[in-house]
């Protein structure tokens, strides 16, 4: 995995801030809420897609940069989360055409961002972020992610063998104009996991959710309460 600034600088004066995962595709189409009921206080993610939220564009995808971005990484290859009944694989994703953070089209995988910290990471935030749904696949696991509770545990598989437990420390739902870019996608800091879906209502015509979800989480090592 990418450890020590000099290595996170490198990587960040090259590539500027992705836009956050997007929640709509030419085949995703808003079903029902698995639970309409629930609600969290207004707070983060954003989308991709054209117009959906003023952000830095790419500055490069020098073949270079992605080797640095993935070299002597864990690759997340699997997240669990017992209490809301998520068991996910992770595949490794980076940018889409239009600069925004690419995700598998199957609401049931999770994508990882290849160009930030992998699993077990030092530093940074470990970004997985997944659609909350789809016309094929229907309601993804991501879109219990509103319901997560501070203290719930999340383990992230590696593709070395590895298992790295996070307890979950905040849930915000925020307007994807308003999304955290700098937050979301930071290198830099103590080390976290940052969960990303969408949420709130549908907008037909942007094709877009309104709002997005981000859980963040921190190693068990780390929570306040060890």
């Amino acid at each position: 995995m990418i450890r020590g600034r000099a290595g996170v600088a490198l990587i960040a004066s090259a590539l500027a801030l992705p836009l956050l995962v997007g929640c709509t595709s030419p085949t995703l189409e808003p079903v029902a809420s698995p639970d309409p009921s629930a609600s969290v206080a207004p707070t983060p993610e954003a989308s991709p897609g054209t117009g959906d939220t003023a952000v830095p564009e790419i500055g490069t995808r020098d073949a270079s940069i992605e080797a640095l971005a993935a070299s002597d990484t864990i690759v997340p290859t699997r997240l669990t989360m017992p209490d809301l009944d998520i068991d996910m694989t992770v595949e490794a994703h980076g940018l889409d055409a239009e600069g925004a953070m690419g995700l598998p089209e199957d609401a049931a995988t999770a994508g990882w961002y290849r160009f930030g910290p992998g699993a077990n990471a030092d530093e940074g935030a470990t970004v997985i972020a997944a659609h909350i749904d789809s016309r094929h696949d229907g309601i993804g696991p991501f879109s219990r992610l509103p319901n997560a509770a501070e203290g719930s545990v999340v383990t992230l598989s590696g593709d070395d063998g590895t298992q790295t437990d996070y307890v979950v420390t905040e849930v915000r739902t925020v307007g994807k104009i308003d999304a955290p870019m700098a937050e979301v996608f930071d290198r830099s800091g103590s080390p976290r996991l940052t969960l990303v879906t969408c949420g709130g209502a549908f907008d037909s015509a942007t094709g877009h959710y309104v709002d997005n979800v981000i859980v963040t989480a921190v190693p068990v090592a780390d929570s306040p309460s060890e």
